[in-house]
């Protein structure tokens, strides 16, 4: 039997191509490092900014983009209708708020009641009918109801 020198058999040691820890695999466990703190982190910091921006919508969704959808512009032009008695363009304004707050109620729903929607739609309707009937009193009443109904939508 060969005797193998020490020497000789560290040398071959020595020679042979062991795998040294390659960066990879530390990029990799780096990798997961910040993707667990991502989850950690960045998931409910996402989740809280979405439900601050959900919350928030009826603010921007109740901003008119166009006359198309200023309800409370079409309100302003009733009520000065109806305090000159001209009951064609009251009608005519109020069913221009109609057509504006159906455009707004799908920019608005998610982050108010359904409640106050209706009642700001039954509000709307009873308008219509006070301004039908040239009810001065009942129309100015509605119209003072509407306009603090715009304004606490969405608070």
């Amino acid at each position: 039997m060969a005797r193998v020198n020490p020497k000789q058999n560290r040398k071959q040691h020595k020679d042979t191509k062991h795998p040294k820890h390659h960066h990879g695999n530390q990029t990799w466990d780096n990798i997961q490092v910040i993707v667990g703190r991502l989850l950690l982190y960045g998931v409910p910091v996402i989740v809280l900014v979405t439900f601050v921006a959900i919350l928030n919508l009826p603010r921007s969704g109740k901003q008119p983009k166009g006359r198309d959808d200023d309800v409370k512009l079409h309100l302003r032009l009733a009520q000065e209708s109806v305090v000159a008695e001209n009951w064609t363009q009251a009608l005519t304004h109020i069913e221009d708020a109609e057509n504006a707050w159906a455009v707004v109620i799908p920019r608005i729903q998610i982050g108010v009641q359904k409640g106050d929607i209706m009642e700001f739609t039954l509000s709307l309707a009873r308008l219509k009918a006070s301004a039908q009937c040239m009810d001065k009193p009942g129309c100015l009443r509605e119209l003072a109801e509407l306009f603090v109904y715009w304004e606490e939508l969405g608070k």
